[in-house]
């Protein structure tokens, strides 16, 4: 038993050093994000957790201020989204059934990085989410940014999205996800949700870095230059061998 038209929507910010230029975009995007959905049907708790930071319990959308993303180093968000899902779902099954939301809404923004997560492998993460999704109807949402996000395969989810480390890629990639938990909050349960339109990932990664990320990895000009070195100097000792034996004295046959 849940209360219809409750919602919680859980905020995982990636805190980490990859994410620095964008920072301000992406409290400034989580903002609208939340002043869009204050303004939906519906009642709406809000949780906001930055990695590294401790989880805190939802509380009514009204009384929610996104915080600053200050942070350095390497973010550890495995084991931040599995400490989240942990201490939500331990936080709503303390509830009376009849208070528990009827749709639990999880956004993960982050960069491509996670070089400290220690508890949470991808494995165990993987079963933890699928579990939530299974047995109890919640979304994953996650919008990935920086550099080659766009081609990375957690933006190819019908959930999930890439970001160029743009304002404009930010914001794009912010918006398609706020209308995909929009669109989760009017279906019901495992019901399916119209998933990220390919118009939207074009708008938070344009097809032109696509392109210019593939030019850049087939053969950078300083690797080019090191092949024509090294094929220069191959050729003059070839050359030094051929004239070495021709001045070496002849060996007397046996």
């Amino acid at each position: 038993m849940t209360k219809p038209g409750r919602t919680v929507i859980a905020l995982l910010l990636d805190r980490s050093s990859s994410l620095k230029p964008v920072r301000d975009d992406v409290r400034t995007g989580i903002t609208d994000l939340l002043a869009a959905h204050r303004d939906q049907d519906g009642e709406l708790l809000v949780s906001v957790v930055r990695t590294g930071r401790k989880f805190t319990a939802p509380k009514p959308a009204a009384d929610v201020r996104v915080p600053r993303l200050h942070g350095g180093g390497t973010a550890a968000v495995r084991d931040a989204l599995g400490g989240l899902a942990a201490e939500l779902g331990a936080t709503l099954a303390a509830m009376p059934e009849e208070e528990r939301p009827a749709r639990i809404l999880v956004l993960t923004v982050r960069g491509t990085a996670d070089e400290g997560s220690a508890t949470w492998g991808p494995d165990e993460l993987r079963d933890l989410v699928g579990t939530q999704e299974r047995d109890y109807a919640w979304e994953f949402v996650t919008v990935t940014i920086g550099h080659h996000a766009g081609l990375a395969p957690w933006g190819a989810g019908h959930r999930s999205i890439g970001a160029a480390p743009t304002s404009e890629g930010v914001r794009a990639g912010l918006a398609a996800a706020s209308a995909y938990l929009a669109r989760a909050r009017q279906t019901g349960p495992w019901e399916p949700v119209e998933g990220i339109s390919e118009a939207e990932r074009v708008a938070a990664y344009p097809p032109e870095l696509h392109a210019s990320e593939a030019q850049t990895e087939v053969i950078p000009v300083v690797t080019a230059e090191a092949l024509a070195k090294a094929d220069a100097e191959q050729a003059a000792e070839t050359a030094r061998r051929r004239w070495w034996n021709l001045l070496r004295p002849a060996t007397a046959s046996s």
